[in-house]
């Protein structure tokens, strides 16, 4: 028969690196707001957008009645 305790402290001196330890590096005993909540909008960004984009579809359709008909 073979004994249980000696494979065991074969086993585990193997790979250190593979035994369980407990990650201490992050506090997660104090909680924290959802990223959503506590996100601000500081100002409207992108808001003209719309509009550059009509205006050069606009100028592009022009141009191509344009081409065609000239």
């Amino acid at each position: 028969m073979t004994d249980k305790k000696a494979d065991d402290a074969d086993r585990g001196g193997l790979n250190p690196d593979l035994q369980s330890r407990t990650d201490t590096s992050r506090d997660t005993d104090t909680p924290t707001r959802p990223p959503a909540e506590s996100a601000s909008v500081q100002r409207e960004e992108g808001g003209g957008w719309p509009v550059a984009w009509l205006v050069v579809v606009v100028i592009c359709v022009l141009a191509a009645i344009y081409i065609i008909v000239g």
